[in-house]
């Protein structure tokens, strides 16, 4: 699945992602909270990581155009 990246809707997403992650963070930091209420943050943390993974671009190779190749045709 491919995700737009530069729509209002997605831009929105990542903004509330990012906030999600960095309020975790800050939770986490604290270490006053019990075992299963860490759990939950970390899941919540490694969830929108995993949403704002959806839009990074894929490794595209391809072969160069015909002008860039080498001309050298001696067979060396």
């Amino acid at each position: 699945m491919t995700v737009d990246a530069y729509t209002d809707t997605w831009r929105e997403v990542a903004a509330k992602c990012h906030e999600i992650i960095e309020q975790g963070r800050a939770r986490l930091e604290q270490n006053d909270q019990g075992y299963g209420e860490s759990q939950f943050i970390r899941g919540r943390i490694s969830t929108c990581r995993e949403l704002l993974d959806m839009v990074k671009p894929a490794v595209v190779k391809i072969a160069p155009p015909q002008e860039l190749r080498s001309r050298d045709r001696s067979g060396i």
